[in-house]
Order: structure tokens, then C-alpha cells, then sequence
């Protein structure tokens, strides 16, 4: 919507323009009343006969017996709120002993799996583990870099700028269509590769084509070219939000994929600098924008596919998956320790 929106307001002061994309997006705050709370955050804090609630909408959406879900629920609740319950002064809990007791006997009854904690440190601790953060967070930044980057550089192109940047914006729309159909047919591993394939061989032809831009048909060959780019980027950006966090065991999802998104701000920050590059040479950007996905293409390989396989829980577990998954060479048949 930016590019209609802007080229309506072109005469006016960007200040209103930025006035009226932000209000575009005043119905965000409609999701304080429809979007559902957190069931684990639910049932932490008490509030069960909620938690139930959202539980049954998902058990029917999902064509589940809710009472077999119920049945997990009223097994597992007690065990945290034995963890959270108030002591007196004297040490011993609010709750009268019958219940106390009935909630230690389902406690001993529950395996007792305690994970380590872990920290953004741990990421480089393990030479597997230091490999895929720093593969993630290379491909982050070349992402942020060539997305925002031919973004902020449309205006260099053949055409209208306000077409031009249009034109590469819609680029993004076919995306979630081939992502819903190929996720699971193909992996995470191999789509990300394929859209960085894309983009790569699309920017460099595009470079080609916009320095051979006295010749005839070549500004259309531009547009074709870099639109083909922009939607490869763009598709291996949303695939990496799903591939990264799923490489990194439980504790360390949330650490890994924020690590390699806030390295990844990098390449949004270099990214306006391509606007200025292509003023003075109008080649450049593409150039270096295909070069540096094509180098992640040879780096992409040596990650394991997690499609199909059960996340690991450790560091340990994610070393086994590693060394039998990943790589080029062919799939093995997956550890049901796993």
C-alpha cells in the first residue's frame, strides 16, 4: 500500500504520509480482545476453566477428543501449581494436606525431565552448534541486506519509481502460496535454497541486463529480472523465521533465532547505502546483492533438514541429529531417541 498511497501524497509533506501508514495499521490494537491467551500461561497461573476453554475451541478445530486433552490437562496441572503455591512462615503450604499430598503422589508419578539452562554463550560453545549460528547468521544478514536493500534501490530502476517500487512489492504476494504448498514436500532446508537460487541467478542476470541498458528490450529484461529476485529473497526470508528456530533444541530456540536476527539488523542498516550505490553506478547493488546470495548457497548444505524429524530437546540431541542429517550426503533413518 505504500507506493499508491505515496504517489497520492507525492505533493504533500512525507509527514502526513507517515501519519496515514500508521493509522493504516490502528486495527493491530483489535487483537487486545480477539486474540487468544496463552494456554501454558493459563494453566501456570491458575486460571484453568480458561485454559479448558481455549483447549476445547483447538480440540474441535483440530478434530481432537477434548477429553482426552482435559484428561492431560487435570493430570498435569497440579504438578505446577505445586511449584508455584504459597508457604507460610512455618514452611508448610496454604492448601490442606489432603490435597498436598495427592499433588506430591502425581508429581512422583511424572518422569522428571530437568533441562539445563542455557545462554546466548552457549551458542558458540559447541562446534556444531558455533557452525549453525554462524551459517544463520550470515544468511540473516544477506537476507536483510538484499530485501531491504532492493527495496530502498527500486527508484534506480528503468521505470516510475512509484511503479517500480510497486511492482517489487508485489513480488512478496505469491509467496505464502508456494510456501504453503511446498513446506513439507520439500523441507525448509531445500526451499531456502531453491529462493536463494532464484535470487542469485535472477540479480546477476538483472546486473547484466541493466548494464546492457542501451540496448533494446534491456529495461524491460530489468524489471523481469529483479522481480524474480525480489521474490526469491523475499521467500527465503519467511522461510528462515520457521528453519532457524527449528535447528536449536528447546532451551536455545528462542536464543538462536533472536541471535541470528539481531545480527541480521546489520544488513538492514547497510541496506539504504545501495540507494546512494546506485545512483552512482547502477549496476552495483544487484551485483553484490547476487554475489553474496549465491554464497549462501554453499554455506545452506552443511545445515541438517529438520522436516520430518522430532526437534531436539539438548545440545546433545541436536549434536547426534547433526551429524547424521546434515550435509549433502543422503537422509538416514533418524534416531528414535529423537
Amino acid at each position: 500500500m505504500i507506493a499508491p498511497v505515496a504517489y497520492i501524497m507525492k505533493d504533500l509533506s512525507w509527514r502526513y504520509l507517515y501519519l496515514v501508514l500508521s493509522l493504516m495499521t490502528i486495527h493491530s490494537l483489535l487483537g487486545f480482545w480477539t486474540f487468544d491467551e496463552s494456554v501454558r500461561w493459563l494453566l501456570s497461573n491458575g486460571k484453568i476453566q480458561q485454559a479448558k476453554t481455549l483447549l476445547k475451541k483447538a480440540a474441535k478445530m483440530n478434530k481432537v477428543n477434548e477429553m482426552e486433552v482435559f484428561h492431560l490437562v487435570d493430570k498435569t496441572t497440579p504438578m505446577i501449581l505445586a511449584a508455584k503455591e504459597p508457604m507460610t512462615e512455618q514452611g508448610e503450604s496454604d492448601i490442606d494436606d489432603a490435597k498436598k499430598e495427592k499433588r506430591k503422589e502425581i508429581i512422583l508419578e511424572q518422569p522428571q525431565t530437568i533441562l539445563p539452562k542455557y545462554t546466548v554463550l552457549t551458542l558458540f560453545t559447541r562446534r556444531r552448534l558455533a557452525m549453525i549460528t554462524v551459517i544463520m547468521t550470515y544468511t540473516w544478514t544477506v537476507n536483510s541486506l538484499t530485501y531491504y536493500g532492493l527495496s530502498l534501490s527500486s527508484a534506480s530502476l528503468p521505470l516510475d519509481r512509484f511503479l517500480s517500487f510497486f511492482l517489487l512489492s508485489i513480488a512478496e504476494l505469491p509467496i505464502p502460496v508456494i510456501e504453503y504448498f511446498t513446506f513439507n514436500r520439500l523441507g525448509r532446508k531445500k526451499l531456502c535454497i531453491i529462493f536463494h537460487a532464484v535470487a542469485a541467478v535472477a540479480l546477476i542476470a538483472g546486473t547484466v541486463a541493466n548494464y546492457l541498458s542501451d540496448r533494446k528490450g534491456a529495461d524491460i529484461a530489468v524489471m523481469v529480472f529483479y522481480f524474480l529476485g525480489k521474490l526469491g529473497i523475499a521467500g527465503s526470508f519467511s522461510t528462515l523465521f520457521l528453519f532457524t528456530p527449528e535447528l536449536y533444541p528447546t532451551n536455545l530456540r528462542n536464543v538462536g533465532i533472536g541471535f541470528a536476527s539481531a545480527a541480521g539488523r546489520i544488513g538492514g542498516m547497510l541496506a539504504p547505502f545501495a540507494g546512494p550505490l546506485a545512483e552512482r553506478v547502477n549496476w552495483a547493488p544487484g551485483a553484490i546483492f547476487g554475489t553474496i546470495c549465491l554464497t549462501v548457497l554453499v554455506l545452506l548444505p552443511l545445515l541438517p533438514e529438520p522436516t520430518g524429524h522430532e526437534l531436539p530437546t539438548t545440545v546433545e540431541e541436536l549434536e547426534r541429529w547433526y551429524k547424521q542429517h546434515s550435509g549433502v550426503k543422503g537422509k538416514k533413518k533418524i534416531d528414535n531417541s529423537l
